[in-house]
């Protein structure tokens, strides 16, 4: 089937996940019981496990899904729900996006975004997180058609949901979506999940190896190209 969308994750496929690691380092420390917890939910969150009473019965909007969240977070740090949302919040959702003005894409991922736009391709943005002012600070905003968070449907990656509705949203089939991503984990496997064929940025030679994506690229420079062939 030939491609006729393209979507991309966010962080850690548009540029590099250290790159906003060391900018949020200090404050990271200072924050570090919420942020493994945090984590340790989130991983929680991914687990497609039908006995999860979240999984059967998702949260209806991004509300509910923050209020879930934060329950299951502030139930780990023994604290109150309402003020570990609010520092969830605080932390996830505005302090992380203060340093994409400063962020560098990976070399050739614009000039990547802008030739496919050239040729035509619809650009969807699926991030696990609200990507809309990222792209926004990495001045990347019309470069995409669409821009959501998986957060809308309750559910976060692998789980096929999101996925499902971003092509929706990209008025195609699935099967005519690329998704591209740097998690084999998340976004390789729910991407196929949802009948997608799927691309993985990977700069290790191992990772890209023993990959199931239908194509393992280490630079943006091979993407492009690769994609055309299959248009």
């Amino acid at each position: 089937m030939a491609i006729r969308a393209v979507g991309f994750d966010i962080d850690g496929t548009l540029y590099p996940s250290s790159a906003l690691f060391l900018r949020m380092l200090p404050r990271a420390i200072v924050s570090f019981k919420l942020l493994r917890a945090f984590n340790a939910v989130r991983r929680e969150l991914r687990l497609l496990n039908p006995g999860l009473p979240f999984q059967n019965s998702p949260p209806g909007s991004i509300d509910e899904f923050h209020r879930l969240q934060a329950g299951l977070v502030a139930r780990r740090l023994g604290a109150d729900e309402e003020a570990t949302r609010d520092a969830i919040k605080r932390f996830f959702y505005h302090q992380a996006f203060e340093p994409f003005d400063r962020i560098r894409l990976f070399p050739g991922a614009k000039a990547c975004l802008e030739e496919l736009r050239s040729r035509g391709f619809k650009l969807g943005a699926l991030s696990d997180f609200p990507c809309e002012r990222k792209l926004e600070l990495m001045g990347l905003s019309s470069h995409f058609d669409v821009a959501m968070t998986s957060e809308e449907t309750g559910l976060v990656k692998p789980d096929r949901a999101p996925f499902d509705l971003l092509a929706e949203r990209l008025g195609v089939r699935n099967d005519e979506v690329l998704y591209v991503g740097n998690s084999e984990a998340y976004d390789v496997r729910g991407a196929k999940a949802a009948g997608m064929m799927t691309a993985l940025i990977a700069r290790q030679a191992r990772k890209r190896a023993v990959s199931t994506a239908d194509f393992a690229f280490s630079t943006y420079a091979e993407l492009c190209p690769w994609i055309a062939s299959r248009s």
